[in-house]
């Protein structure tokens, strides 16, 4: 019976159907039980938990225009092939409101910028390292920091539309405003977004021209962004003069001033005066044992020639003023 069976063709091709329904049901069971686990595994990763806020960082993409090529600040580089040719207003530059920390289906979240150069999205070579997301720079070691810092001078040098300082440099004190208020207070560092590594990708990303004035303007830059956030007084660089006249001057941290003034005392028996000669010394306070020495005789100069070597009034900023353009040291 069984021999007969077994030679009939059609109770062979229902039993290997049924062999067939069975083990690719368990394989499917089998798939969906990994699926499961390794979703599981995803959402309990502690690196993407390094914080309870669920966040999203909105950009701006400049309307894409006809393009033609530009130039560019570094001789060798060279720029994007197709650069945006129409400006980009400073209401179209938007910082971000927020910065995710997690992979929001598994997308970079610095795979956007309001750069208008990647307003089609940000080359995956370009973006920030996926372990590095939510990461500070403090637990990151220099070799690797020195490594990444080549994709910044391609961005810098490739990748710049090449925007007006007034334009852009409101749009990053913003974001970096943002930064700021938002970092681990203890892991944050002193620099661009916080030293968060993901952050400061995404401020080189929108702003690389803040990257070329870094170069071109760097002390003045730098003391100008500790002022915009709130860290230093606008007045950290006003002195009073020591000659008891009440005026104040401002020095520049990269110079060593010297100021001679004398003072006039009579004589006990009324016979005239005595004239007594003080020097002070100040700066700089960069530390530079080489800097330039600047003397001042406040008992000769004029308040014109006292004015024109002042350092700068950190009151006026020169890049949201115009008053300096990128190229202007080149």
């Amino acid at each position: 019976m069984l021999k007969e069976l077994f030679s009939n063709r059609l109770f062979i091709g229902a039993l290997a159907f049924f062999i067939l329904c069975v083990v690719g049901g368990t394989l499917y069971i089998s798939h969906v039980e990994k699926q499961g686990t390794e979703e599981l595994a995803t959402d309990e990763d502690p690196v993407k938990q390094g914080t309870e806020k669920q966040q999203q960082q909105p950009t701006a993409k400049a309307p894409v225009a006809e393009q033609t090529p530009q130039g560019h600040f570094h001789a060798d580089g060279t720029w994007h092939s197709e650069p945006h040719e129409t400006p980009v207003a400073v209401s179209d530059i938007s910082a971000p409101l927020a910065a995710p920390v997690e992979f929001a289906d598994g997308v970079n979240p610095t795979s956007t910028s309001s750069n208008p150069l990647f307003a089609d999205g940000v080359p995956e070579h370009l973006q920030c390292p996926p372990d590095l997301i939510d990461v500070y720079a403090r637990d990151v070691s220099k070799q690797r920091i020195q490594e990444l810092q080549r994709i910044g001078v391609e961005i810098i040098e490739k990748w710049n539309p090449n925007r007006p300082l007034t334009e852009v440099y409101p749009a990053f004190i913003e974001a970096e405003k943002w930064y700021h208020d938002n970092a681990d207070p203890e892991r944050e560092g002193n620099g661009w977004g916080a030293k968060r590594m993901d952050w400061q990708f995404q401020i080189v990303l929108d702003f690389p021209e803040i990257g070329v004035l870094a170069q071109e303007d760097s002390r003045r830059s730098m003391i100008m962004w500790r002022v915009e956030l709130g860290d230093w007084p606008a007045d950290l660089n006003v002195m009073h003069l020591p000659d008891g006249s009440g005026r104040t001057f401002r020095t520049d941290d990269d110079k060593k001033y010297v100021f001679t003034s004398s003072t006039y005392t009579e004589k006990p028996d009324g016979d005239g005066f005595t004239s007594t000669t003080s020097t002070v010394t100040t700066g700089p306070s960069n530390g530079d044992p080489n800097a330039e020495v600047i003397e001042i005789d406040l008992d000769t100069i004029s308040d014109e020639e006292l004015e024109a070597l002042q350092g700068w009034d950190y009151t006026i900023n020169p890049y949201t003023t115009g008053i300096y353009k990128l190229g202007d040291k080149k």
